[in-house]
């Protein structure tokens, strides 16, 4: 319908990214703080559409990405300042651990859960930019891989083969072994790639640009030949950034600087965007549930 049927409170900390619990009922999202580091990660319940609690991260722990764990209970998060990974209890609002990333890296952004659940991928975009390879279930420390100057986004392929990491500021894209964990590739991507998302039939979106240049690009996770460039239509919608995930053939694009959430059918790539939201307060993290939220109902 294209229609917004609830919005949430969640206090005065900016917020970005939300991580949805694999059975749809609970959301997350992180109090990144401003001018001053935020501490705060804000659980929700979809359906209800209600904060069910908050978990104090600590004082200036300015936590940011989180994923769930595959139990619906537990989710693991950045602490940027810090250098740190937490695991939190959502039924109890409590953390459970932390865990260093590791001395070379810096600023923990953006995480990626491996496919068994064993282990996250932190990207640090500090520095030379790095990706820690953190363990969660056995005691030893954590494995940094320099990639690239703005390591941020991570993904795993489908098959479990490549570790996908952007390297923001260098303008490349980094292919980690994820059993050896060396990188096998280091290609040139468009300027400033920023989000990145698996696409059915061995294919991996690129979200990329700046104030000069913006747009999507496609390419073939084996080859990695460039299948497809798409535009993001809109005046200087690049210098606020952009947020992006896909589910099959559908990606959301947000554009915080003029507050749009674009739609793409990334099975026919000459299909123009439909805008699904305009005007919004700068979107950002955007995740999906197949639950419906129960508004109508009340």
């Amino acid at each position: 319908t294209e229609t917004e049927i609830a919005r949430i409170p969640i206090g005065p900390g900016w917020p970005h990214e939300v991580a949805v619990s694999p059975d749809g009922r609970l959301a997350l999202t992180a109090e990144y703080g401003q001018d001053d580091p935020g501490r705060r990660l804000v659980v929700m319940d979809i359906a209800k559409a209600e904060v069910l609690g908050t978990i104090d991260m600590g004082p200036g722990s300015k936590p940011h990405d989180s994923v769930f764990l595959p139990d619906n209970r537990h989710a693991v998060v950045t602490l940027e300042t810090q250098d740190l990974l937490a695991i939190v209890d959502v039924a109890t609002l409590s953390v459970v651990r932390t865990y260093p990333i590791g001395d070379a890296a810096r600023e923990g952004h953006m995480i990626f859960l491996s496919p068994d659940g064993s282990q996250v991928y932190v990207g640090g975009r500090l520095g030379e930019g790095t990706v820690s390879v953190v363990y969660l279930d056995d005691d030893r420390d954590p494995v940094v891989i320099q990639t690239g100057r703005g390591a941020e986004a991570i993904t795993v392929t489908p098959d479990g083969h490549n570790v996908w990491v952007i390297n923001q500021d260098d303008n490349t894209i980094s292919i980690i072994d994820p059993d050896t964990l060396i990188i096998r590739e280091t290609f040139e991507a468009a300027t400033q790639p920023r989000r990145l998302a698996n696409l059915p039939g061995g294919r991996m979106a690129v979200v990329y640009g700046n104030r000069e240049t913006v747009g999507i690009r496609i390419y073939d996770t084996e080859t990695r030949a460039v299948l497809a460039e798409l535009p993001i239509p809109g005046d200087e919608v690049g210098a606020g950034g952009f947020c992006f995930f896909a589910i099959e053939n559908i990606g959301f694009v947000s554009t915080r600087l003029d507050g749009r959430i674009l739609v793409y059918d990334f099975s026919d790539p000459e299909k123009a965007p439909r805008t699904l939201v305009t005007g919004h307060a700068t979107p950002d993290g955007m995740a999906w549930s197949p639950l419906r939220v129960d508004v109508f109902g009340r």
